[in-house]
Formats: structure tokens, C-alpha cells, sequence
């Protein structure tokens, strides 16, 4: 049978799951990088590609100098580990 491709790489994956697992919290991409021991422009890169797919928004807040990353309904209910239909 052939290898399913993944729908996310390792790294989305895991930031994934990690906002999975903190909904409601108020992250930043910083917060999560740091969290996940990400570097800072690869973090960048998958929350492009999550936001892309519509799994994730920034939210500007006021008062608060970098964006919070807020899980969007499709993205509270993706699977991590799905697999490319």
C-alpha cells in the first residue's frame, strides 16, 4: 500500500497539538516557539502555513505588542495527524 503523505509536517504537528492543548490561552508565536523550542523563523513559517489552511489566526489585542495566535474552529477540530486525502 502506498505511504499516506501527511497533511502537516513534523513541526506543524506539534505546534498544532501544543494549541490544541492550551486553547483559550493567550499565546504568542514567541510563547509558542519558546514552549516547543522552535526557532523563532521556522515558527513564523508554520503559522504562515496553519493560517493558510485557516486553522489559525493572529488576533491584535490592544495593549499587546505581538499578536495573539487564537486556534480557528477548523483548527481546534483538525487532526493533527490526518493524512493528505
Amino acid at each position: 500500500s502506498p505511504i499516506m503523505a501527511k497533511l502537516f509536517s513534523d513541526k506543524a504537528q506539534t505546534v498544532l497539538t501544543f494549541l490544541q492543548a492550551h486553547e483559550g490561552e493567550n499565546l504568542t508565536s514567541k510563547d509558542i516557539a519558546a514552549a516547543l523550542d522552535i526557532e523563532g523563523r521556522s515558527i513564523t513559517g508554520v503559522l504562515n502555513g496553519l493560517q493558510r489552511k485557516g486553522l489559525v489566526v493572529r488576533e491584535v489585542v490592544e495593549d499587546q505588542k505581538d499578536k495573539l495566535i487564537r486556534l480557528t474552529a477548523d483548527g481546534i477540530n483538525a487532526d493533527p495527524n490526518a493524512d493528505k486525502e
